[in-house]
């Protein structure tokens, strides 16, 4: 071999070498990247089997990095602390730690109820034989249960014999009308049955077994079909009404959803057993009006667009691409339709994680969104009709602040990370985000949203899947009247035991009436005879004049 071509090998082994080192370097930092990203997804894993399962939001800083990696950052707090001080002072309210509540004092006063009292006296025969004189009683309560139980309702209804043209005939008293005829159960069992399952998380199953334990012989197949027909039957009146309401009237709507299995059909075209679908449940939180929930089959645009579409206030949501087409397909024309908003809640739940894995980027992100928190608290303590300014000149700045800083950090920080991926949210959703401060009567996250769909989260682990799209139809029904029946401090049972025998006499047009933000007003003007027997005919009242009907809260 010639020195040239000698001289040309080692060249190309040289060039060679230096792509294989760059090659290599190449996956090392791959393989760096993943091992670090594979160690945060293992401390987050941890953190949720063995710490708190979700993020607390009064959870301090300090808990969640090192001390020396707080060290830097205390400039920075001790700015927003002022910023929240100043906004504490002008709105006059006192600076407590915030979600504290005030701790009970001495025992319970039973009498402060209105239960029914069973009073039991205990004498001392040989003393009350020797004439001793009683002086009084030495008195304590105890909170007593007693099963209510089951009762058989007998109906007899009248028969005559009547003469008509020179003839004897039977006449048969008519029956109330009812939403069950010729039922073996009473609308108040059905109403049990309801309440049990969708507002205590009680499966079938076991009302079967307390119910058998009762002297009750009912099997789940029965339950499950009444429950089906009351459901289907609220969703198709009172709560079509309530959407519609909701829809046309409604200025806030919180939203979420959440799977749901659906059973399938016993076997399929080749006779196997099929494997549980997955549907969805959608939940609005309407204003302080209604909570109510949809089940779709599809978490898709076109389901949102089905349920929020022709809604025209605010709409707070997480930033899921489903809710885009509500944005995007407003008319080109005019400024009319839904406005999205976003939920720091969302925001502060990627800095907790990047927190968590020590990353200042994510402390330093809790800490600005904790004192966006707290300036708004302090806003929220002032007149309404001055909300809105104080969250201008107290609220905004911070949050401002927030998203020029997420923007500079994102641009010198590398990789792709837990901090990258906050930092990316908080750019991503900049605008949607600060739309919070656009309105007083927005809330900073949609965290209430979350905590209505709790509900079909007990249900889901309760008893796993819905025995078809229609009974999971009925369920969304059901949890609806359940869930605004406490937010308006109704007794669920009592509303839909009378809502029941009410609903086949009530018109079409007017079933909003029957809504439990309307149920007070609207009994009121029954006849209470009507209402306390269990079986009757009712009186509908005419309808309310414009000028004395409830008012309602227009579109923005």
């Amino acid at each position: 071999m010639s020195g040239e071509e000698a001289a040309g090998l080692v060249a190309a082994l040289q060039s060679e070498l230096v792509g294989m080192k760059a090659e290599m370097g190449a996956k090392m930092a791959s393989l760096e990247e993943t091992i670090a990203n594979l160690a945060q997804e293992n401390m987050l894993l941890k953190r949720r089997l063995f710490g708190n399962k979700t993020e607390r939001n009064h959870t301090s800083e300090a808990q969640l990095a090192l001390g020396d990696l707080l060290a830097a950052e205390a400039r920075l707090q001790q700015e927003l602390d002022a910023a929240v001080a100043k906004a504490e002072k002008e709105t006059g309210a006192e600076s407590n730690p915030p979600g504290e509540r005030a701790k009970p004092k001495g025992r319970r006063d039973l009498f402060a109820s209105n239960l029914p009292r069973s009073l039991v006296e205990i004498f001392d025969e040989e003393l009350e034989a020797k004439g001793c004189r009683r002086i009084g009683f030495e008195e304590s309560k105890q909170l007593m249960f007693r099963r209510g139980g089951f009762s058989v309702l007998v109906k007899r209804v009248a028969k005559y014999e009547v003469i008509e043209a020179g003839a004897p005939t039977v006449v048969t008293v008519p029956s109330p009308e009812t939403l069950f005829p010729r039922a073996l159960l009473h609308t108040s069992t059905v109403t049990h049955l309801m309440v049990s399952k969708f507002g205590l998380g009680v499966p079938h199953y076991r009302l079967e077994r307390d119910l058998a334990d009762q002297g009750v012989a009912l099997d789940r197949g029965t339950m499950g079909r009444y429950v089906e027909h009351a459901g289907n039957t609220l969703g198709a009146t009172i709560v079509q009404a309530m959407w519609a309401d909701a829809i046309a009237n409604a200025q806030v709507i919180s939203t979420d959803a959440t799977g749901a299995l659906i059973q399938p059909a016993k076997a399929g075209p080749d006779g196997l057993a099929q494997a549980c679908k997955k549907g969805h449940f959608f939940t609005a939180v309407v204003d302080c009006d209604a909570i109510l929930f949809a089940y779709v089959e599809h978490h898709s645009s076109d389901s949102v667009k089905q349920l929020f579409g022709g809604f025209g206030g605010y709409l707070q949501a997480d930033a899921s691409n489903v809710y885009d087409v509500l944005a995007r397909g407003r008319p080109k024309d005019t400024d009319e339709g839904v406005t999205l908003v976003g939920c720091f809640a969302h925001l502060r739940r990627y800095f907790f994680e990047a927190a968590i894995c020590r990353y200042p980027v994510g402390v330093q992100g809790l800490m600005r969104i904790r004192a966006i928190y707290a300036a708004d608290q302090a806003v929220s303590r002032a007149a309404a009709t001055e909300r809105q300014a104080l969250r201008e000149r107290h609220v905004r700045p911070l949050a401002t602040s927030l998203f020029d800083w997420a923007r500079g950090a994102r641009e010198v920080t590398p990789g792709r990370n837990l901090a990258t991926k906050a930092l990316g949210y908080a750019v991503n959703q900049e605008a949607e985000l600060l739309r919070v401060l656009d309105d007083s009567k927005l809330p900073l996250d949609n965290t209430r949203s979350e905590r209505a769909l709790r509900k079909i989260v007990v249900g889901r682990k309760a008893w796993m899947f819905y025995g078809s799209d229609t009974h999971a139809e009925a369920a969304a029904a059901i949890f609806s009247v359940i869930a605004s029946c406490r937010l308006h401090r109704l007794d669920p049972f009592a509303y839909l035991d009378e809502i029941l025998r009410v609903l086949p006499y009530w018109p079409r047009d007017r079933y909003l009436e029957l809504a439990p933000k309307y149920w007070q007003a609207t009994r009121g003007r029954l006849r209470p005879e009507e209402l306390a027997a269990p079986l009757s005919a009712f009186e509908i009242p005419p309808a309310e004049t414009p000028a004395t009907a409830p008012a309602r809260p227009s579109p923005h």
